[in-house]
């Protein structure tokens, strides 16, 4: 989990300086109790006005609750922006870590200077967002833009959702170490994305694959969406950037009809959901 505080008179021009930015962790027996004593050690005696916390899944943002987390499922159906509110005593708001991310990206990153970007964050899962106009187009039940959860293999691996083949089954993080490990490498996506670039032949062909896979999502994502600008984020698409470029390069080969935007890796790193976070405390206010 990462803790990131900032006054709340700042600008919404440029990312305002952290008064407290770190990595914290949290008891899992009751994660609820364990966020509150969290944002209690970083408020100090500070006076607090606001907290914006994002969670990977599905969320109703109007009312604070986790509707599905499939890395935290015990928050699911979680009331969390009632209960931790109520410890707290300051307003809480609930979005999904995918829609603060691309908020933060299509506003002070990669994304700044287009009104219509899509923010896809590649890492232990794939979310992605629409930002047009500074804003997450979220569809009319919240859940737009799980581009994760696309079927690219009909007959390939059980996803986390319960459906077969979804893109997270081929380039999610724990997908890449299980098939880099099975080819007899060692290590995670970092070791491979070393040894693809060192022209290793087993960690090419599995790059690729991942690639290939990335390709496909993003030219059904021109397909449906049309976006003006497409940012590819999160940990896998650090530099140097070997899945991102790759997956551009094939998505310009394979494309018919399709108007391909720029395709460009996000600028934020792995702050990217705190910073969103932050942007959403001040636009509330």
């Amino acid at each position: 989990m990462k803790a990131l505080l900032v006054d709340a008179r700042s600008p919404l021009s440029t990312p305002p300086e952290p008064l407290f930015r770190d990595r914290m962790t949290t008891p899992l027996a009751d994660p609820v109790d364990g966020l509150a004593e969290i944002v209690r050690q970083v408020r100090g005696e500070r006076s607090l006005q606001r907290v914006v916390l994002s969670i990977p899944g599905l969320v109703d943002q109007a009312n604070g609750v986790v509707i599905r987390s499939t890395n935290i499922p015990s928050l699911d159906g979680c009331h969390l922006g009632e209960r931790l509110g109520g410890l707290l005593g300051v307003p809480v708001d609930v979005v999904n870590d995918g829609h603060a991310a691309a908020v933060a990206e299509a506003t002070w990153g990669a994304g700044a200077g287009s009104d219509d970007s899509f923010v896809l964050a590649l890492g232990t899962g794939i979310a992605g967002a629409h930002v047009v106009d500074g804003t997450v187009v979220p569809g009319a039940h919240g859940s737009a833009g799980e581009l994760g959860h696309i079927t690219v293999e009909p007959d390939g691996a059980l996803c986390s959702c319960g459906r077969r083949g979804c893109l997270e089954t081929i380039i999610g993080a724990p997908a890449l170490r299980t098939a880099w490990n099975s080819a007899g490498g060692e290590g995670g996506p970092r070791s491979l994305l070393a040894a693809f670039g060192a022209g290793e032949a087993r960690a090419q062909g599995i790059v690729f694959h991942a690639a290939s896979a990335l390709a496909e999502a993003l030219l059904t994502l021109c397909a449906l969406v049309d976006p003006g600008r497409i940012v590819v984020g999160g940990g896998l698409a650090q530099a140097p950037h070997a899945l991102v470029t790759l997956a551009e390069g094939l998505v310009g080969e394979r494309a018919t009809f399709h108007r391909v935007p720029p395709i460009v890796p996000a600028t934020l790193g792995g702050w990217a959901g705190a910073n969103g976070c932050v942007l959403l405390g001040l636009q509330a206010g």
